[in-house]
């Protein structure tokens, strides 16, 4: 399965090429695409793993099992450190004025909503969700300032899809959190991508009841009351790629939350989620290889257009004023003054004391790689065609053209680098 990034020279591969190379026993070493990565489904709860393995009947290949067995050491924990955490925790939880409406980040993947994430991160006034945080939402009131520090020996240095550093710390989307909680979302399909995509409904909640629906609400409110209480009830800043398309819902359950939009050159975006989906079917697969040719590029191209028409369709719920939306190029181009504008016309606080901040994190990330892609003509056309509504929408049309015509259409597409 092409993931269309064009290898760094020999100079400057480090661990990605190391990782890549084949195991010399196949049915005996894992061999994972980008590099190692701890399990997502260490922060499940027992029966929702159970689950998880039934759903996909228990198609372990034996180079996986170590890691599956290595499972059973821990989950069983987090069913008991739940109790012990709502035992102390929930009434104040539940009880929680949610009196600070919260950010939502949303946009299509690699569209630089991780980027704007970190921006925000960095502000002392607002609060995030933490890797940690989503990973283990079952118990983190309770562990958050012990586990880190014991696990933190099983995470690696940078994501496996990208250059961005890896930490518990960190900031995290709260989709990963749904997924340990046994609710309805496609990072599912990590698990068993050998089966193709699952749960694409819960991209938008199109075709689910009533009652599936509100059960994915009230988990997720679970979560977030939990989210504010671990935080002071400072505003939080949230960011999962999928809410583009559940603004409805979202709306609904926060009505003064205010919403950043990020849109970006689909044909930057479209080979750089293929190489993010098949890092992480390859990581998190209790299947491995993924085996992957028959289906990502169509999923990866399908889910675009889908998130895209649902944010469209539905943008006119978000009150006026609560509504920004910014293209990846544009923000790049000088950050702060896009950050100091969002500030200002979203009301989000003070950017006088998150600017200093937000400019030691940009002076940090200079040195940061970015990939290059090349993919075939056809592809790009196909990509074009599909997502027409969208690149006109965003005035992509001149530059998707510009490089059409390009008289060597392998020559490699370069993400823009923060400057």
């Amino acid at each position: 399965m092409p993931d269309y990034e064009k290898q760094p020279s020999e100079e400057h591969e480090g661990f990605r090429r190391r990782a890549r190379k084949k195991p010399r026993l196949p049915a005996l070493t894992i061999h994972r695409y980008g590099g190692r990565l701890i399990y997502f489904w260490f922060g499940m709860r027992f029966r929702a793993l159970m689950k998880l393995f039934k759903r996909g009947h228990y198609s372990f290949t034996l180079n996986c099992l170590p890691d599956v067995l290595a499972l059973f050491l821990w989950v069983p924990w987090n069913s008991v450190l739940y109790r012990i955490s709502e035992a102390k925790y929930r009434r104040a939880a539940e009880a929680l004025p949610l009196d600070q409406p919260p950010v939502f980040v949303i946009g299509h993947w690699r569209t630089g909503t991780t980027f704007l994430h970190d921006l925000f991160s960095v502000d002392p006034n607002l609060a995030y969700p933490t890797t940690y945080e989503c990973f283990f939402p079952h118990h983190f009131l309770l562990t958050e300032n012990t586990l880190p520090k014991l696990m933190g020996v099983l995470l690696p240095k940078k994501r496996p899809q990208d250059d961005v550093p890896v930490g518990f710390d960190r900031p995290q989307e709260e989709e990963f959190g749904m997924l340990m909680l046994g609710e309805g979302t496609p990072y599912v399909t990590h698990a068993w991508p050998r089966f193709g995509p699952a749960d694409s409904n819960y991209l938008d909640f199109k075709g689910l009841s009533d009652a599936e629906r509100k059960k994915w609400a009230d988990a997720y409110m679970w979560f977030y009351r939990r989210l504010a209480l671990k935080h002071g009830g400072k505003p939080l800043v949230m960011k999962t790629p999928a809410n583009a398309a559940r603004l409805k819902l979202l709306t609904r359950l926060f009505p003064d939350a205010r919403f950043i939009y990020l849109a970006r050159d689909p044909l930057h975006v479209f080979p750089s989620t293929v190489k993010l989906w098949r890092a992480l079917y390859s990581t998190q697969g209790l299947h491995n290889p993924p085996y992957l040719d028959d289906w990502l590029d169509d999923y990866v191209l399908d889910m675009f257009a889908r998130l895209t028409e649902d944010y469209e369709a539905d943008r006119h719920v978000i009150p006026q004023g609560r509504l920004i939306e910014l293209r990846y190029e544009d923000l790049i181009k000088d950050p702060i003054a896009t950050m100091r504008d969002i500030y200002a016309r979203l009301d989000i606080g003070d950017f006088a004391a998150a600017e200093a901040p937000m400019q030691a994190y940009l002076d940090a990330q200079k040195e940061h790689r970015v990939s290059e892609y090349e993919m075939p003509l056809e592809l790009k056309r196909k990509v074009v065609e599909r997502l027409a509504p969208y690149i006109d929408r965003f005035f992509y049309r001149e530059a998707v053209t510009r490089e059409l015509n390009k008289s060597s259409p392998a020559k490699p597409v370069r993400e823009p680098q923060p400057s």
